[in-house]
């Protein structure tokens, strides 16, 4: 449908706790397809609608060539802890590490308000929740590792 601006660092959209979506309709999905198309052309893993100015807790991701709808996310298990770069459309050029769990279980809608619930692993569970904490005006560099502590761990 469209491709529409990516909110950048500094812009306070990206700082506001998103609100849940209420009721899916055709603006629902709408919205859904315009974060695919957004996320898309920006050559992104995934999307949040809060960076594209749209207060409302909905995301896209794509992950191993599967795509998904992420509507009122909710995380209900987590297990494993993984450090790993991250970047973020929101803030180009900039990379750093941050600690993730490995495997979350979550139940989110899809733009038709169908519930589901999915166990995800390794880099799909990594970008579905940097996209949650979008949802929650949080970004990765709120969690973003010293690469100084990071070898105070290991050694």
């Amino acid at each position: 449908m469209a491709v529409l601006p990516i909110r950048k660092i500094g812009d306070p959209v990206l700082r506001t706790k998103a609100k849940p979506v209420d009721k899916f309709t055709e603006k629902t999905e709408n919205l859904i397809v315009n974060l695919i198309d957004t996320m898309h052309d920006a050559e992104g893993l995934g999307l949040a609608a809060t960076q594209i100015g749209v207060q409302l807790r909905a995301a896209v991701v794509e992950v191993n060539g599967e795509l998904l709808e992420i509507i009122n996310p909710e995380v209900f298990d987590e297990e494993g802890r993984e450090i790993a770069e991250e970047g973020c459309l929101s803030i180009p050029e900039r990379n750093g590490l941050v600690a993730r769990p490995e495997k979350i279980k979550l139940t989110a809608y899809n733009r038709y308000g169908e519930k589901y619930e999915r166990e995800f692993s390794d880099l799909a569970a990594r970008v579905i929740l940097h996209e949650i904490d979008h949802l929650d005006g949080v970004l990765f560099i709120d969690k973003m590792i010293d690469p100084a502590e990071l070898a105070g761990m290991e050694g």
